[in-house]
């Protein structure tokens, strides 16, 4: 399978997503102010839009490539939400939600090539089961001291899930991308969790834009290829 050539404006949408994350990286280190409202929306936005044209400009868009931007306009919604921190709960529920769509896409994807095996489910296997190990049970710990131990227990599964998915898909075009998509947004939401419910920061930080922006280009680049 080959990549179709991007067209001009798909790569100047990819561009300006990647000048937006930066801006977001630098203006999440500082306090909250308003701008964060456009440049954190702006960069699932523009990858939706990328993703979007590339596809309709191949005729007959992929399963993957549709639900690979279903689930990027949930994390949109999510970020939106996540800017206001008495919208955590829906903010979450938005994630999960877009980390389903994407396990859906790829298991999709895995099956329309015959389930192919390598070595990426093993990778993704130690990968979940270090970071139980490692952080998961005390993030879940701390959040049930909070009330919210359901919430972060559900969701530690659900992206479990995502990270289990793309190393089936591996093996498949673009599947490693996927897979270290999904390992950057374990990575993300372990470090967002860890802040909140452990030692309980109260601002944003560039910590957990900078994986979840590397996780979303990456997924978005398996869409364009799927």
């Amino acid at each position: 399978m080959m990549l179709s050539p991007l067209g001009p404006i798909t790569i100047g949408l990819l561009i300006a997503a990647v000048l937006v994350a930066v801006i977001d990286w630098i203006l999440a280190a500082r306090p909250v102010n308003g701008a964060r409202w456009m440049t954190k929306g702006l960069v699932p936005t523009l990858l939706v839009l990328a993703v979007a044209l590339h596809s309709a400009e191949q005729g007959k868009p992929s399963w993957s490539a549709v639900l690979g931007c279903g689930a990027l306009v949930l994390c949109l919604l999510g970020d939106l939400f996540l800017l206001d921190d008495r919208r955590f709960i829906p903010g979450a529920v938005a994630f999960g939600a877009a980390h389903l769509v994407f396990v859906a896409a790829l298991l999709r994807d895995a099956w329309s090539e015959g389930w192919p095996s390598g070595w990426g489910i093993y990778v993704s296997v130690a990968v979940v089961g270090a970071a139980l190990l490692a952080v998961g049970w005390r993030i879940v710990s701390a959040a049930a001291a909070q009330r919210q131990g359901i919430l972060a227990g559900v969701y530690l599964v659900v992206i479990s899930l995502l990270v289990l998915a793309a190393g089936v898909g591996s093996a498949t075009f673009g599947g490693w991308a996927a897979l270290l998509g999904a390992i950057l947004f374990y990575a993300s939401d372990g470090i967002l969790a860890w802040r909140r419910f452990v030692i309980k920061a109260e601002r944003d930080s560039a910590l957990v834009m900078i994986p979840y922006h590397l996780a979303l280009f990456l997924l978005a680049g398996w869409a364009l290829v799927s």
